[in-house]
């Protein structure tokens, strides 16, 4: 299974065009363009919120909107009133709920001093979790690419591609996922970071749930499933 999971990453730092293709930028470890080009951690939260439910395409239109309006930074959003917010997010699935989300959530960062302070506790993750609107993908997600600690979201995408590729399956349970995902991938920031951009994009553009596309994926060499299929 190691030297699966080896080649695996071995392919997955090959497809760096098929990443930016769909928004991800694999640059260095701890920037956080990864995610869609996000200029800072504080952005890196707020379209974590946003996506939900949302194309991401909708989200960057209402990114350079909170840009402009000076809005893009948790300080300026926890000033905010959430019924103006809600207009200036339009576009955005629920966005009255998420308006009234992310004032709340910013204004808890905030209150503890900011993300630089979040990333310090040992409790990070419970923190999170207890923010509303706040699950374990996003929790994860926020946590890998603004705070940059190593840590594995798991989307449908991550359980689908890697089920196909690896050959794995602990369930439908989240924390399951992770702890298996996590026991077989090297605990490396660059590489959770690049796993949880390709698995997405694999996902997006390949590995559909009907009638998956192996002899057009990229990871059709190192993939139990495409392999199975000849």
């Amino acid at each position: 299974m190691n030297d699966t999971v080896n080649r695996l990453i071995e392919v997955l730092k090959n497809i760096k065009d098929e990443l930016e293709s769909v928004g991800w930028y694999p640059v260095n470890a701890e920037s956080t363009k990864w995610w869609g080009g996000a200029e800072t951690p504080d952005e890196v939260v707020i379209t974590a919120i946003l996506v939900q439910q949302t194309r991401w395409d909708v989200v960057h239109e209402v990114l350079n909107r909170l840009r402009k309006l000076g809005l893009n930074t948790l300080e300026g959003i926890a000033n905010a009133d959430p019924n103006y917010l809600a207009e200036v997010i339009k576009g955005v699935n629920y966005r009255f709920t998420k308006a009234q989300r992310l004032v709340k959530l910013a204004r808890n960062i905030t209150m503890i001093g900011g993300l630089e302070r979040l990333r310090l506790r040992g409790d990070v993750r419970d923190f999170l979790l207890n923010q509303e609107g706040v699950g374990r993908e996003t929790a994860d997600s926020i946590m890998l690419f603004a705070l940059n600690i190593p840590t594995l979201p798991i989307s449908q995408y991550t359980k689908r591609v890697l089920s196909r590729v690896l050959g794995v399956n602990p369930g439908d349970d989240y924390d399951s996922w992770k702890e298996t995902l996590e026991g077989l991938i090297p605990r490396d920031l660059y590489t959770y970071k690049l796993v949880h951009a390709s698995v997405v994009t694999i996902g997006k553009k390949y590995c559909l749930t009907d009638n998956p596309l192996c002899d057009e994926c990229p990871l059709r060499g190192v993939c139990l499933h495409a392999n199975s299929r000849k």
